[in-house]
């Protein structure tokens, strides 16, 4: 039975369409009409007719009655006198349909064993008004008249060009015979050749094969539904939408499986990162990371910016260990950073925000100072409060340790981008800073970056390359004793253990404390002396480069090579001033230069080589795809630690070796540590 839209002439519609008829032949008028045979109905029905001059509409009902199709159409969508004949023996219907609809205004769609005929798209046109001038203007559209902002509009051959605005307009300055065109991701290219003419509007046709869903697997790319492993792929919203000083904090919680766990609030904090548990008693149980096919160093993330970053993809079985070996065996997670698009003209992009951090409240009842007091000298019979009268203990101010030792936390991100691309070449160039305070005091981390990412390939499409190289550089100011060691030393504990009636005015120096003796209820300014006069600084140079090439031998045989190099270089200074209470209290009595100053450098090399060989065919539905892989892969690590003991105060600087005391004959409290190890 042939389901007919039909509206008499000047008259109210024969029936009226509830929503849901609305909406599906809304959805039906919005889709792209080509050739798609169903995979289980369509593709095992077979017909046999012999037709001679019959019109369409008999056509249609032979198909019905030898068949379970049925057909849905509007009546002014369809010629149904136009006559036809028909001779297929044993035939699929989609090849008839296709000659009799061949070089007509209907087009078809199956689906299971509904048959759509629908109005063919008008195609996409060129309006010219003529008037010879220099400078040409239009509208570009998609094939539903939609206005597309945002499209690249390039002089062929050249880097000129613009880009639509937020109505599809354009304008740019071209001469009569040369060609513009027009690219928009998810549109097929269109070029036009100008010749007098003032005006071009263009209408562009959606590319449905660039729009398939692809998964990034390593070393290849391919799409979602030939993918045969676990994954999960994170665009680069995911990441603007949590944005962390390091990006592998931004994944917690978005991927089912991966484990995220950072000890420490301190900005770029290392975090220890598992897919699916812990795979091994003493071995290494993180992932192995890739960024764009470098494997690089799971221990630190914290020097590169997290807006370079275009998808990450996170690979959760077996299929690590096949692409990547033993080094897989944990989970491989693949980051992809942002590359530029051939024929788009200069595009620079400044992305910035500010953010604020504070402690999280909580619902501690502290005593206050006077209450404290009073504690002190009614109930346990010691402390400060003792034979203070009651006005004395009401007169006493009440301090907040928190307000002390902590802060708000400003947070700047600010990143500018260059990209560009002509017919062969593209490029990526970002510049980035970032400064993110703890909300302890004197802690924090700065970061600048630097990326360049290029493409490009041979004219013919055989031979394509592309590079990317990023230097960073990042300081992190980190707290000392945090997690660990006492209260008089531990800045996170000792906050709330200490007394509310102590005042920070109080603290004079380290050698004022010194002189007053270790007493439990002076913790508050053992903080402040570790706070003002400690250093704990960590240095970090990191470099990634990265090479890919590939040539394609034959239609069917790709050779590829990927080289990668990730350098890193550590430093951490450690120091105790000669002036600080540590440092005078555990001195000896004859040392009369005391202090301490730690420095110990890391640096990290890895070089990785992978070559493959490539063979790829496609029958009809099923695809062949083999990879054979070589790879080299060599890493050194060297680390060197000195400490000094003994600085004179008067010429110390943090990080400066001219205040070290040398060793003498009368004792060894001056011998210095030096240790090294190269592997």
């Amino acid at each position: 039975m042939k389901n007919l839209l039909k509206q008499s002439e000047g008259c109210a519609p024969l029936f009226k369409f509830d929503l849901k008829m609305r909406i599906s032949v809304l959805l039906l008028l919005t889709s792209i009409f080509a050739l798609q045979a169903s995979e289980s109905y369509s593709q095992r029905t077979k017909v046999t007719l012999n037709l001679n001059n019959i019109t369409v509409e008999r056509l249609i009902d032979e198909i019905e009655d030898k068949t379970e199709f049925r057909f849905l159409y509007l009546l002014e969508d369809v010629n149904l006198k136009r006559i036809v004949s028909v001779k297929a023996r044993r035939e699929k219907v989609n090849s008839i349909l296709d000659r009799i609809f061949s070089n007509t205004e209907t087009a078809y769609k199956i689906d299971d064993k509904q048959i759509s005929l629908i109005k063919k798209p008008e195609k996409p046109e060129v309006k010219v008004k003529v008037q010879p001038q220099d400078s040409v203007e239009g509208t570009v559209s998609d094939e539903f008249g939609a206005p597309l902002p945002g499209v690249n509009v390039i002089i062929k051959g050249s880097a000129s060009g613009v880009v639509t605005d937020f109505d599809g307009k354009y304008a740019i300055q071209v001469e009569s015979g040369q060609t513009l065109v027009f690219s928009y991701l998810g549109m097929k290219d269109k070029e036009v050749v100008v010749g007098n003419s003032t005006v071009i509007d263009v209408v562009l046709e959606e590319d449905v094969a660039s729009l398939q869903e692809v998964v990034v697997e390593g070393y290849r790319t391919v799409s979602k539904e030939k993918s045969v492993i676990s994954s999960v792929q994170l665009t680069s919203e995911a990441l603007d939408a949590r944005p962390n000083a390091s990006f592998v904090q931004s994944l917690s919680g978005q991927v089912a499986g991966l484990d995220i766990q950072t000890g420490s609030g301190q900005p770029g904090a290392n975090s220890l990162v598992q897919i699916r548990g812990v795979s091994s008693i003493n071995g290494n149980t993180e992932p192995l990371f890739l960024m764009d096919g470098v494997p690089i160093n799971e221990d630190n993330f914290r020097s590169l910016n997290p807006n370079d970053i275009e998808s990450i993809s996170v690979i959760k079985d077996a299929a690590g260990s096949s692409i990547f070996g033993s080094r897989g065996a944990n989970g491989v997670i693949v980051i992809k950073t942002k590359r530029g698009t051939k024929n788009s003209p200069l595009r620079v992009t400044y992305t910035g925000s500010t953010g604020f951090s504070k402690l999280q409240n909580h619902d501690y009842d502290f005593l206050s100072a006077p209450e404290y007091l009073r504690f002190e000298r009614d109930v346990i019979g010691s402390g400060r409060g003792v034979g203070m009268t009651d006005a004395e203990i009401d007169a006493t101010p009440t301090t907040d340790w928190e307000n002390v030792f902590f802060r708000t936390g400003t947070t700047q991100n600010h990143t500018l981008t260059f990209a560009q691309g002509g017919e062969n070449t593209s490029s990526y160039t970002s510049l980035g800073y970032f400064n993110q305070e703890g909300i302890l005091r004197t802690t924090g981390l700065q970061r600048f970056t630097f990326r360049n990412n290029l493409n490009g390939g041979s004219a013919d499409g055989k031979f394509n390359y592309s590079t990317s190289f990023t230097a960073n550089y990042s300081k992190s100011n980190i707290p000392t004793g945090v997690g660990s060691f006492g209260v008089t030393t531990n800045l996170l504990y000792g906050v709330n253990a200490s007394l509310p009636y102590i005042s920070p005015d109080e603290y004079i120096d380290g050698a004022d404390l010194a002189n007053r003796g270790f007493s439990l209820a002076l913790t508050p300014l053992y903080l402040i002396d570790r706070l003002q006069n400690y250093e704990f600084l960590e240095e970090e140079v990191k470099v990634i480069a990265g090479f890919n090439a590939d040539y394609k031998l034959t239609d069917n045989l790709t050779a590829k090579i990927n080289l990668g190099i990730d350098y890193e270089h550590v430093t951490l200074h450690e120091a105790i001033p000669p002036n600080a209470y540590r440092a005078l209290v555990f001195a000896d009595d004859d040392n009369l230069t005391p202090g301490l100053q730690f420095q110990d450098s890391n640096r990290d090399v890895s070089f990785n080589n992978n070559l493959s060989l490539n063979y790829n065919k496609s029958f009809g539905k099923h695809t062949v795809d083999a990879t054979l892989f070589s790879e080299y892969f060599k890493a050194h690590r060297r680390t060197l630690g000195f400490t000094a003991r003994g600085l004179n105060p008067r010429t110390f600087v943090p990080g400066d070796g001219g205040a070290f005391v040398p060793d003498n004959e009368d004792n060894d409290t001056f011998v210095d540590d030096c240790q090294g190890n190269q592997t």
